[in-house]
């Protein structure tokens, strides 16, 4: 699966927030940023790997450079393939919009035809756009700052994945909500990375929600502007999500309250 350029996604993220954040290094290719101050790249990347139940593992982190980056790692996250039927809403017409965008597409463009993006105001209208029953709501008291929907197409347009990130403020700490779910026609797990351009180093750890499902935790140490991250992991019904926040130190209390809210939402009796 191709993952666009970061030059194509930067329109995603609060130009405020990176202009008084993110130091001005390079950011490399092929990789998302899910939130601007924290410096750090997230990529989902296609492997086979053995079968190993619902869940997230951490495969690998390092330190002092890989591949353009500082530091990063790799988590294992095996995702349920939806039938590509099961998106009722308004996404169905995307297949044609992007057999449109390969038909039109040049030699030479930095586009990538085979990603369709759409912006909303509220993540209630990205869900009803994609209608699957089993992408849950986030229902918290948090302030949404608007939601992402990009869908990943084949060769001939049909959907292979859909992201939908939803970016979020409370107090001082800066949120985005991510659920990746991927078609049949795109049945691989993934490799979910996060490579950062300075040297950080991340600790993990694991709770169990309200709900019985374990999130995964990798936490980095204090970046160049201050900020400390966290990620957390849920597989939900075949589903990935995860926060990504950044936050000062002094909001560490308010950073892990809203990821435990967050992490309670997933609930098997509910949709």
């Amino acid at each position: 699966m191709n993952v666009p350029r970061i030059a194509d996604v930067l329109g995603l993220i609060d130009e405020d927030l990176m202009d008084a954040e993110l130091p001005k290094k390079r950011r490399g290719r092929a990789a998302r940023i899910l939130l601007a101050a924290a410096c750090v790249c997230l990529v989902l990347v296609p492997v086979t790997v053995a079968a190993t139940g619902a869940g997230t593992i951490l495969l690998e982190k390092f330190r002092k450079g890989h591949q353009g980056f500082e530091s990063g790692y790799d988590i294992y996250a095996q995702l349920t393939p939806f039938p590509e039927r099961a998106l009722t809403g308004e996404i169905r017409e995307v297949p044609a919009l992007i057999r449109r965008q390969l038909e039109e597409a040049t030699t030479w463009s930095n586009q990538h035809p085979n990603v369709y993006i759409r912006a909303f105001n509220t993540a209630a209208q990205a869900l009803e756009y994609v209608g699957l029953e089993e992408l849950r709501p986030i229902r918290w008291n948090v302030e949404e700052t608007g939601t992402t929907i990009s869908v990943y197409g084949g060769q001939k347009g049909e959907i292979a994945s859909v992201s939908m990130i939803t970016q979020c403020r409370k107090g001082d700490v800066r949120v985005q909500a991510e659920a990746w779910l991927r078609t049949e026609n795109d049945p691989s797990d993934a490799i979910f990375s996060a490579r950062a351009t300075e040297d950080l180093d991340y600790t993990e750890e694991k709770f169990t929600a309200a709900g019985g499902y374990t999130c995964h935790v990798l936490r980095s140490t204090t970046l160049e502007s201050g900020f400390v991250t966290y990620d957390g992991h849920i597989i939900c019904a075949g589903i990935l999500y995860t926060l990504h926040a950044a936050y000062p130190p002094s909001a560490a209390a308010q950073a892990d309250e809203l990821l435990h809210t967050w992490a309670d939402q997933f609930k098997p009796e509910t949709r």
